[in-house]
């Protein structure tokens, strides 16, 4: 079978421009595979409330002043007035904010606007104050690095103070960075928020279904569902996909990834739609679970035969695939070492071998067995002091009997140690984040 020709969903990079990073889906060597990156350490959720309604905007309340300087007043008799909220959407180039809000003790002269796409980052902007209106805005514009794709919600906020040392915040607010410009077709469920563009109407539904289909797995494997309700986004016109990217597009590219704005957005290049629905998005939507859940070891093959495991639809057997190359012998070693790559020529191997791992640990140990695991990672226990403790083996004890599985002899093939090849210093470092 000519892997290199199937869709290789996941493969990792890690920009550090951001908390919660955005995943490319490359196509290399023929294949078309999925970057995944994901966030630091930064803690999860954010402590930001993220509604998942539109809360109606107060007109007029009182609070508390946080002094920087002497208040003129007692806190108890300073009345913020509220009214005028507007957020602008302005896609692919960014959005703006604008209010007016008053304070009865003296003008605004200071704050920012704080925005999160999802729990567990946010961004800001500073305002500025129309002396002669009173109305103040904050504007976002795209520069490299920052793009976000249409539709992500934006929950926002102001955060200002007045001449005399008073502080106020707003009650959040919930938005769509919404693009005009395209005919998209917008589905929701309990589980997922769809938006597709230029595609059959039947994907938004296909979507939801498979997503309905793989809610208790994935709270039984998690020991829960994610924090918030992720988005996919799906594009089948190439020129609209290139429109929310900030300079030169990889025409390559065919999707992302990012805990960062809660989804994954794709283009549609090749494969069907069940593909699409079945396959890509649960695969996604399990890296998100990953970054939200757990610590996990960025671009190996087992993070992405973890998320390998939770596709509904396959592009071939996987395991067969795997059982026959276990047959001639060539299954390579998996726990104690670097294991199959996820990238390169043979990238294909890595998310096969992987799955079939994860695939053994289930079919002995259950979901439950998963979520241990997954626990005990995001405890920080190192990933095979982890498998052992879960499984009650001693790490080799766990290979043998998963090659044995697989139908490949007990003991894994030594390997030819290679020249060590020269080393290039990357940008960023492969990170990945706990919550």
């Amino acid at each position: 079978m000519k892997t290199k020709q199937m869709l290789v969903r996941g493969l990792v990079l890690v920009s550090a421009m951001v908390l919660g990073l955005a995943g490319l889906r490359v196509a290399a060597q023929g294949a078309f595979p999925t970057q995944t990156p994901y966030p630091t350490s930064t803690p999860y959720p954010t402590s930001t409330p993220y509604p998942t309604y539109t809360p109606v905007p107060s007109t007029e309340t009182t609070a508390p002043a946080a002094a920087t300087v002497e208040p003129t007043h007692p806190a108890s008799e300073v009345t913020w007035t509220v009214s005028d909220l507007t957020f602008q959407s302005s896609y692919p180039k960014g959005f703006s904010f604008s209010a007016r809000i008053t304070s009865s003790a003296g003008p605004v002269v200071r704050g920012r606007v704080i925005w999160s796409h999802a729990p567990g980052t946010q961004r800001s902007r500073p305002i500025t104050v129309d002396p002669a209106t009173g109305v103040i805005t904050a504007v976002w514009e795209v520069s490299a690095g920052e793009a976000v794709p249409p539709w992500v919600g934006v929950t926002y906020y102001w955060d200002v103070g007045d001449s005399q040392g008073n502080s106020f915040q707003t009650q959040p607010q919930y938005v769509e960075y919404e693009d005009r410009g395209h005919k998209w077709t917008r589905s929701e469920s309990e589980d997922v928020i769809v938006f597709s563009e230029n595609l059959p109407a039947d994907i938004n539904q296909m979507t939801l279904d498979a997503m309905a289909e793989q809610r208790e797995t994935y709270r039984a494997a998690w020991g829960g569902l994610l924090p918030y309700k992720p988005r996919v986004i799906l594009f089948g016109d190439r020129a609209a996909w290139d429109e929310w990217h900030v300079g030169a597009t990889d025409p390559h590219v065919i999707g992302t990834t990012s805990s960062d704005w809660g989804g994954t957005v794709q283009v549609v290049s090749q494969g069907d739609l069940t593909d699409l629905a079945y396959g890509t998005v649960p695969h996604e939507v399990a890296h998100l679970y990953q970054a939200a859940f757990t610590i996990m070891p960025s671009g190996d093959w087992f993070i992405e035969g973890n998320a390998t495991f939770f596709e509904l639809h396959q592009q071939y057997d996987y395991e067969e695939v795997v059982r026959e190359l276990a047959a001639m012998g060539g299954l390579p070693p998996l726990l104690e070492g670097p294991g199959p790559a996820v990238s390169g020529q043979n990238a294909r191997q890595g998310y096969d071998i992987g799955y079939t791992w994860w695939k053994w640990l289930v079919d002995n140990y259950g979901l439950d067995g998963h979520r241990q695991l997954i626990q005990l990672l995001d405890q920080g226990v190192p990933r095979n002091k982890a498998i052992e403790e879960v499984t009650g083996l001693s790490i080799g004890e766990v290979e043998s009997r998963w090659r044995i599985w697989l139908g490949a002899s007990s003991v894994p093939p030594t390997l030819i140690p290679l020249p060590t090849a020269p080393t290039f210093p990357t940008p960023t470092p492969f990170t990945f984040g706990s919550k």
